[in-house]
């Protein structure tokens, strides 16, 4: 790439490389301060005794000398100081993402030098190794810059910069053919509603299936139910969603969970749903959209808080006291657990806990205390088990809209 950028500069500064010849012949390389001046100076007295050396004042020297173009290509380095440290290194003793970013400057150097209206940029991963902000400010600089970008990527932090117009999901079916699904938002699908969780968005395009939960709370509890099952030897064929690729999707409420059916399964994805009993019957359209879930499931409960009171044994409470109370957090004034608290009492205590710190992760950590799935909220744990058995049937059950192998975005800006 170095070469190429001398190349297409010297069509307009001049001959760089010619120049770049001259300066390393007329390098001193034994000057009074280095100590090749003693060698050199040794050297000439033994030779002066069987050769006869003219007169001059260095008839023995030391130059770089007989250097070719191709051998500045073969030695030139690019040195580079990145923060915090202060010294240049060679390019190739930087970090892997640093390097990539070096890379893309470099792509970037020659598309101006073509002229960047006429650039095709095509970048494969490109958020292999960056953290997050380089992500973004990469994509943007090749999006606003270029004259079209096609990108292939697994971050989320890279989908987030396109609009759903832009994206298309490819994937892979058992056989492996490939196939592709663009993102058309569905009828009705308000472009606000999309907007204010394009992060969430950007993973679940990414994900096998995707299972859409009420809040935050439930989006919390997902994983560490899963966890715990996942670690229960009674629990046989059990897959980690993280494993399976289904993506917890928090919906930001109870009667907007079934809003995302129709959005998720026109991706060709399996899609799941769960929030607790409305205070508010869900209107007709709301509930017909429920229809596109694969499985879909209301529980019998008003608030998530009181599931997990109702269905957790109280000796997994009284850890959960035991172990909160010790955060630096904990709401002093709700009070604190005591030995002589019967289980009435101590799930009255849970409770207010609970929706004193409501969506803080209090009722992840509730559940962080169960060993076994007999110890977990039943209701919780029946639906996931469910999820399991639709995404992993038995031999010879075929579902009725396989889902898709692990996703991938393709990215193009119009």
């Amino acid at each position: 790439m170095l070469d190429t950028i001398v190349r297409l500069e010297a069509e307009r500064a001049g001959p760089l490389w010619e120049k770049a010849l001259t300066d390393v012949v007329s390098v001193v390389v034994a000057d009074e301060s280095s100590g090749f001046s003693k060698i050199r100076e040794e050297m000439t007295e033994r030779i002066r005794r069987f050769v006869g050396l003219t007169a001059h004042q260095e008839p023995v020297d030391i130059h770089l000398s007989e250097a070719t173009r191709e051998h500045l290509r073969e030695t030139l380095r690019l040195f580079v100081a990145t923060q915090p440290g202060r010294h240049a290194v060679p390019f190739n003793r930087l970090s892997t993402g640093t390097l990539n970013l070096l890379v893309f400057a470099l792509l970037t150097y020659i598309a101006e030098l073509k002229g960047e209206s006429s650039v095709i940029f095509a970048m494969e991963e490109p958020g292999i190794a960056l953290p997050p902000h380089a992500q973004r400010r990469l994509v943007d600089f090749v999006t606003r810059r270029m004259g079209q970008a096609i990108v292939t990527s697994h971050s989320p932090y890279v989908i987030d910069k396109f609009d759903p117009a832009q994206i298309v999901v490819l994937g892979r079916d058992e056989d492996g053919t490939l196939s592709s699904s663009p993102v058309v938002l569905p009828q009705g699908f308000k472009a606000k509603r999309f907007s204010t969780n394009r992060r969430q968005f950007a993973e679940a395009v990414l994900a096998r299936a995707v299972l859409v939960v009420e809040g935050s709370t439930e989006a919390d509890l997902v994983p560490v139910i899963a966890d715990v099952l996942e670690q229960d030897p009674s629990v046989v064929d059990y897959v980690h969603p993280d494993l399976a690729g289904v993506s917890v999707f928090n919906a930001g409420g109870d009667h907007a969970v079934p809003a995302f059916a129709p959005l998720f399964k026109s991706l060709d994805k399996r899609v799941y749903g769960i929030h607790d009993t409305p205070t508010k019957p869900l209107s007709e359209d709301v509930v017909a959209k429920a229809d596109d879930f694969a499985l879909y499931r209301v529980i019998d409960y008003k608030r998530v808080e009181d599931l997990l009171v109702a269905e957790v044994p109280a000796e997994v409470q009284r850890r959960f006291l035991s172990v909160a109370g010790e955060r630096s957090d904990y709401p002093v004034q709700c009070g604190w657990l005591r030995q002589d608290m019967d289980d009435a009492e101590v799930a009255q205590l849970v409770r207010s806990v609970l929706m004193k710190h409501k969506g803080s992760g209090y009722a992840a950590l509730l559940v962080s205390q169960c060993t076994n799935r007999r110890e977990l909220p039943a209701s919780i744990v029946e639906f996931l088990l469910e999820v399991n058995a639709d995404l992993y049937p038995p031999t010879g059950v075929v579902q009725d809209s396989p889902a898709t192998g692990d996703g991938e975005v393709s990215g193009e800006p119009e």
